[in-house]
Parts: structure tokens; sequence; C-alpha cells
């Protein structure tokens, strides 16, 4: 009897696997994407570019100088000779009607404010996606650690059963049941490992490392605390998402449109000047000078200016509409992983305090039972991968909070996910996790 509660002391030992591959924290990662990722880069020159505009639009258009030669006879040249001869130097400049360069300029500086939260918005996105990536990262590391425990637990029943069977204190179907589960163990890992390696390929694509390059393994994630009300982030997603400040942008933007759309009614003026030099150096006949004032008119307004204007408030009407289906975007966006984070919070406590203490309590009572004789193997094993299916479900729905929050950060700027997640509260540790199992 002692040999046989030894057995089970023993099966009852989890082994610790240290690895030695380089643990990957969340912040160093994030840092990492900021720096190398070709999207965030790409969004950052588009706004650095639209930055440039504002001076461009500002400016006069660029003026025309020239000059040519004027000759009264095709055989012989009669500058000097002839009055009506002359070399001429000529300046023209377009002056737009005044306000209408001060309407362009201030409607690129929106367009570049609108771009700049467009960017923001874009590291916002990449960032959201590295982090439920790192969390799917841990999740699935974490799965292959308890499939592979449990796997090489149950390997040792297999091994007891048969034992049992060989000295008539047991039956085949349980030493061919236990096989079974084996067998399905192996299936799961075999799938983990293939979607770790998806998971992983992912975020080295973030990253934009290659994708052959080693990755590492994640840091152990923890439960980051929401303290803030439903009402509280829905107030900050209102006032600070960067989505909805680019629409907000983009409306002052076509505001300004509209008025200048209307200041195209008013005409733009056209200087000149030229010089003519008529003498030919000879001193003979003096120099001319002429200065002249033109307007470009917009004769034809009603086919013209007229739909310019209605083009530009039908513009408005847009931007003002697509600001509204974006706020309710982000307040739905905001409610349905709230939602999601207090559902999954709820369950988390209750794995923690309730399912899995009595399912290990449960197994415990199995094993006892097993070794009389009161319990039968199929109880036993029952019991076991019920304790497994609770342990994957916890990290699971911790898994979903942290995505929840993440999903939150991203349209709201709250600092919701702790920036060092070995350091967050709320967390289960090891320990808590099938403790009685040791």
């Amino acid at each position: 009897m002692k040999t046989v509660k030894y057995a089970f002391v023993l099966l009852l030992l989890f082994s610790i696997n240290i690895s030695a591959e380089e643990i990957q924290s969340l912040n160093s990662l994030v840092e990492e994407a900021l720096v190398n990722n070709p999207r965030i880069k790409a969004s950052m020159a588009r706004w650095e570019a639209s930055t440039k505009r504002p001076s461009q639009e500002g400016s006069l258009p660029n003026p025309i100088i020239g000059g040519r030669i004027k000759n009264v006879s095709f055989s012989d040249i009669t500058l000097g000779e002839d009055p009506r001869s002359d070399i001429q130097a000529f300046f023209s400049q377009e002056i737009p009607f005044p306000g209408k360069l001060s309407s362009k300029e201030k409607i690129a500086e929106e367009e570049a404010e609108s771009q700049r939260w467009v960017s923001d918005s874009v590291t916002r996105k990449v960032v959201a996606d590295l982090k439920e990536a790192y969390f799917d990262w841990f999740f699935v590391n974490k799965s292959i650690e308890i499939t592979t425990k449990n796997k090489e637990l149950l390997e040792k029943f297999v091994r007891i059963a048969e034992a049992k069977y060989e000295v008539g204190m047991g039956i085949q179907q349980d030493v061919l049941k236990a096989q079974v589960e084996v067998s399905s163990f192996i299936e799961r890992l075999e799938l983990l490992r293939e979607k770790k390696g998806i998971i992983e390929t992912k975020i080295k694509k973030i990253l934009n490392r290659p994708l052959d390059s080693p990755l590492g393994q994640p840091e152990e994630v923890t439960k980051s605390e929401l303290i803030q009300s439903l009402s509280d982030i829905s107030k900050v997603a209102s006032e600070q998402a960067p989505e909805l400040k680019s629409s907000v942008k983009l409306i002052d933007s076509r505001n300004e449109s509209l008025n200048l759309a209307k200041k195209q009614y008013l005409p733009d003026f056209i200087l000149g000047a030229t010089y003519f030099n008529r003498d030919g150096s000879n001193g003979d006949l003096d120099d001319i000078w002429q200065v002249s004032l033109g307007l470009r008119v917009p004769l034809y307004y009603w086919r013209k200016e007229r739909f310019g204007v209605q083009e530009a408030a039908l513009k408005v009407s847009e931007a003002k509409e697509n600001y509204d289906s974006v706020k309710n975007n982000v307040l739905f966006v905001v409610k349905d992983n709230y939602i999601t984070a207090t559902t999954s919070d709820k369950l988390l406590e209750l794995y923690k305090t309730g399912i899995i203490p009595q399912s290990s309590l449960s197994l415990e009572s199995a094993i006892s039972g097993y070794q009389v004789g009161n319990v039968d193997f199929l109880t036993l094993l029952d019991n076991l991968i019920t304790l497994f299916n609770f342990e994957l479900g916890y990290y699971e729905q911790l898994t979903e909070y942290q995505k929840a929050l993440t999903r939150i950060e991203e349209v709201t700027g709250l600092d919701l996910v702790a920036s060092n997640s070995t350091t967050a509260r709320g967390s289960i540790t090891k320990n808590d996790v099938g403790s009685e199992r040791k």
C-alpha cells in the first residue's frame, strides 16, 4: 500500500521546464514596433508630408517672366531705326482676391492636423494588434504547457492502469480509454504548436522581423485592473478618440473649403509690367515702360462657381455624417469590449475561487477513492480532464480580458493594460491554479 501511495505522489508532481529561450516583454515588443513597423512609418511620413502643404497653398502663384523682340521687317533689323521695333522684358503676377490664399492655407493646415490623428490612429491600431497577438501567444504557450503536463500525468495513469490490469486489479477498458485520451492530448499539442507558429509569424510581421528569425517566449501575463466605469470610458472616447479628432479636423477643413468656394465668385487680379528698349544701344529712341492690371472674372459662374459651392456644401454634410458614424462605432467598440472585459473578469474570479479549487478537490477525492477501490478509473480520468479544461478556460478568459482592454485602449488612449504585465494586480499565480494537484 505504501508503494501505491508513493506512486500517486509521484504522479501528482509536475516537472518544471525551464526554457532557455529569451523572454520577450510586451513593452520591448511595443517599442520595437513603434520604431520598425512599416505601417507606422508610412503613416508618419504621410503626415509629415501633409505639413509641407500649408505654406505652398498660402503662397502666390509663380509669376511669369519673359522677353520678346519686335521687328517691323523680314529683311532688315529695324531695332533703333524704327520706333515700332523694340526688345521687351515683361513680368506678370496673378494675385488671388484677398482671403483666398489664407483660406487655402487654413484648409491645408486642417487636413494636415486630420492626417496627424489618422497617423495616431494607425499607430494605436498596430500596437493593439501586437498586444492582441502577444496575449494569444501567451495563451497558446500556456495551453501547450498545461496540455504537456496533463499528458505526462495521464501517461503515468496509463502505466498504473496497465500495472493494475496485469495483476488482475483493473480492466482492459481502463487502459484503452486512457490510451485514447493520451492520443487526444497528442493531437491537441500538434494543433497548438501549429497555432503557435502562426501567431509568432504574425508578431514578427508586425515587428518587421524576418519571418524565420527566433522570437523567444512571452513573459507571464497577469490581469490588469479595470477601475473606470463604462460612462467614464465612453466620455473619454468621445473626447480623445483619434478617429473622432481626425473627423473633427476634416469637418473644419470642409467648412473652410465651402468658404473658399464662395470666394470664387470674386475676381482675381493679374498685375503686369513691361519694359521696352527701342534704340538697340544707339541712343536715338527713348525706352518705354508700361504697367497693366487685369481681372480674372468668374463670367460663367452659373456653370462653374455655383456648382463648386454646392459641391463644397455636400462635402461638409458628408464629413458631419462621417463624424456621427465614427462616433457611434467608437462608442460601440468601447461598450462591446467593456462588456467582454467585465464578463471575463467575473469568470476569472469564479474560476479562481470556485471552479478550479472545487475541481482540484474532486480530483483529489477521485484519486483517494481509486486507491482504495471505491472509484473506477473512468471517474478518475473524467475528473482529470475536467480540471484540465477548467485550467485552459481560466487562461482563455484572462486572454479575452486583456484583449478587450487593449481594444478599449486603441480608441480611447487610456492606459488600461499594465505597462509591465508581471506587476499588474489581480493576477492568479501558478500556485493558485491546480495547487492542490501538487
